[in-house]
């Protein structure tokens, strides 16, 4: 349970270094045996198997199992446990019945803590203990209301460093105030102030993860975590994805749970005290030797969007698959491991997949909500003279000739803000659950910027100030660039609701953060800032643009082994339309010449990517070239003359 950076803000100071008295380990050592498994064949010929479980099915928490942690983490010498909490824990807010953990926060004094709640941890107990490496879950419904930050999470257990050197492994994090988002984090690296951390959040629209119980989970392999919840895998993190590949001890150390409900601390925010009494309930925690199949590919997607959906972590040998998709897709990819969905025409409902093995038979589900279809309610600013935005202030270089805006970020700056003002946004509710969203087309052409982020950030200019962040931030919402083949309209999905005191009425001011916590001196070329809604028309900006056109926007060439000194030539040609956006499903004609003489078709993939490969191979020094002669598709003309490198 960490503190989680919130735009823009540095690190927060206490960590939970909770000293363990060294126990007799008993079973847990047993177990944790064996869970320190290799990864690779063993686990791709074996199946699954439970290691320990607590399923709450008594009448009372079994304190053989739990340790029950109280106070305001004083005694332990962490007070406020290093979060700036304002609970006092205590055994009286755990309960267990009717198959369920209750872990209650309530609005009563103990001391000088205005509130109460639980926290629960399984080290060195001994019908419990600690592991390394396995699969650890937990089924769980969170609680709603501003103030609250309830945490599944694991710590080592009698670690020889302090905090963050020995780890932390975040499970599942959110707030009551953002119950729509679950997080999962690592914490490592060095003593704070220069600790560091690694994380993703995963949404859930247009209901909450609070709305019911879902299994948070992390599979943890050596030198690799993934998180998933549901049967959705959402973050993978590896060794090689941190800043110092030594930071990365966790296979050092043996790791217990905990659970908890935090009120207010220095993510929590200040409490809403007509909530109270509110729980977290669990359904059970379970531990694993090893993982389980899940599906990699998105559970939200924009209308008339194509998506890719993968079976992966699969354990057990000879598979079959039957895919279903929502109502009015189209799948491609049945009886394999991999689906391909277009959702032009489609609804929202359930994508799933039956997997029957040597292991048994899964199926797995992903509810996928699709985005509503609307247009363009409101035009913040089309650059052109129309203007719902007043701007205050601005980091970079700012410039609205030529009809857009084209703005060079300011290297010196960590965070580059463009500040407004508006009364377009009379309530934002409707942000929240992705009944509405915010667009902003974007010229790139550079592929250093591909996938560099974009966030817009609601305020109240009259409780917000530079340096009292979240106080007055309503919430804040991402775009990435999504490639570098000119215009692409990127909308903006929901990725913090951060101020839960700042109400949905409140709003009056517009952030753009630009590449945010980065010192770049980038350029970007934006317009038609938006707002789509069910109030909006077609046509007039704002991603509803219609292509007419599609063009070569790459070309390139290879070689691939063909073995015993062998090479095939190879080419890979890229094909947008005139918006930018890949064009799937064209058919492209071309030549090659140079060491081979041959004309060759191939189809467009999802990403707008023909592939070719020649039919013979050559040995010694080859020459590869290529030239696109035609793009046929069904409803697009051929732009040659606007099109990139059509010969290479």
């Amino acid at each position: 349970m960490r503190y989680n950076h919130k735009t823009p803000v540095p690190d927060s100071q206490g960590r939970d270094n909770t000293p363990s008295v060294k126990r007799r380990l008993g079973l847990s050592a047993a177990l944790a045996g064996i869970l320190a498994f290799s990864a690779g064949s063993a686990q791709a010929q074996q199946c699954q198997n439970l290691v320990w479980s607590d399923e709450f099915d008594g009448s009372a928490l079994n304190t053989n199992v739990w340790d029950i942690q109280e106070g305001d983490g004083c005694d332990y010498g962490i007070c406020g446990w290093g979060n700036n909490e304002l609970q006092s824990y205590s055994a009286n807010n755990l309960e267990v019945s009717n198959g369920t953990l209750k872990i209650t926060a309530r609005k009563e004094r103990v001391k000088a803590n205005n509130y109460t709640s639980g926290r629960i941890r399984t080290a060195n107990m001994p019908d419990s203990g600690q592991w390394t490496n396995g699969r650890f879950e937990a089924r769980i419904k969170l609680p709603e209301g501003q103030g609250l930050w309830p945490a599944f999470w694991m710590l080592p257990t009698d670690p020889d460093v302090g905090w963050p050197m020995s780890g932390e492994i975040d499970i599942l994090e959110s707030t009551g105030q953002a119950s729509m988002l679950a997080h999962g984090t690592i914490h490592y690296g060095e003593a704070w102030p220069d600790n560091s951390f690694t994380g993703a959040h995963i949404l859930s629209q247009p209901e909450k993860w609070s709305d019911g119980f879902h299994t948070y989970a992390i599979e943890w392999t050596p030198y690799e975590m993934r998180w998933y919840v549901d049967d959705i895998l959402y973050s993978t993190i590896t060794s090689s994805d941190i800043e110092n590949s030594s930071w990365w001890t966790f296979e050092n150390y043996q790791y217990h749970f905990l659970l908890n409900v935090a009120v207010g601390g220095t993510w929590g925010g200040t409490p809403d005290d007509s909530i109270f009494p509110v729980s977290m309930e669990v359904d059970y925690v379970r531990v694993y030797d090893q993982g389980q199949p899940a599906i990699d590919g998105p559970h939200i997607v924009a209308p008339n969007e194509s998506a890719t959906y993968d079976l992966v972590g699969e354990v057990g040998t000879d598979s079959t698959y039957t895919w279903s998709v929502p109502a009015g897709a189209t799948l491609t990819g049945q009886g394999t491991a991999t689906a391909q969905v277009d959702y032009t025409g489609a609804t929202s409902g359930n994508l799933s997949v039956e997997v029957s093995n040597s292991c048994g038979t899964h199926t797995l589900n992903i509810p996928v909500f699709i985005e509503p279809d609307h247009g363009v309610e409101t035009v913040l600013d089309d650059f052109d003279g129309n203007s719902a935005l007043t701007y205050t202030s601005y980091t970079g270089t700012f410039d609205t000739t030529g009809g857009v805006l084209t703005y060079t970020r300011d290297g010196a700056s960590q965070w580059d803000v463009i500040a407004t003002t508006t009364s377009a946004l009379p309530d934002v509710a409707p942000f929240l659950t992705g009944d509405k969203a915010f667009v902003m087309d974007v010229n790139n052409t550079d592929p250093n910027l591909v996938g560099k982020q974009i966030l817009v950030q609601l305020e109240n200019t009259a409780t917000a100030t530079a340096d009292n962040y979240p106080t007055g931030r309503h919430s804040k919402y991402e775009a990435f660039v999504e490639h570098a083949n000119g215009w692409q309209t990127l909308r903006f999905r929901l990725a913090d609701r951060i101020d839960g005191e700042t109400t949905n009425t409140d709003v009056d001011s517009i952030m753009f953060l630009i590449d945010p916590d980065a010192f770049t001196s980038d350029t970007y070329v934006i317009d038609n800032i938006a707002i789509l809604g069910a109030g909006g028309s077609t046509g007039d900006g704002g991603g509803d643009e219609a292509a007419s056109s599609v063009v070569v926007s790459s070309v390139s060439t290879g070689t691939e082994s063909a073995g015993r000194g062998q090479k095939f030539g190879t080419a890979t040609v890229t094909i947008a339309d005139d918006l930018g956006d890949p064009v799937s499903g064209a058919t492209v004609t071309g030549n090659f010449s140079g060491t081979w003489s041959e004309t060759q078709s191939a189809t467009t993939d999802a990403n707008g990517v023909a592939s070719f490969t020649t039919s013979t191979s050559a040995s010694g020094g080859v020459t590869v070239n290529f030239c696109v002669s035609d793009v046929a598709d069904t409803t697009l003309t051929f732009d040659s003359a606007n099109s990139t490198g059509i010969c290479q």
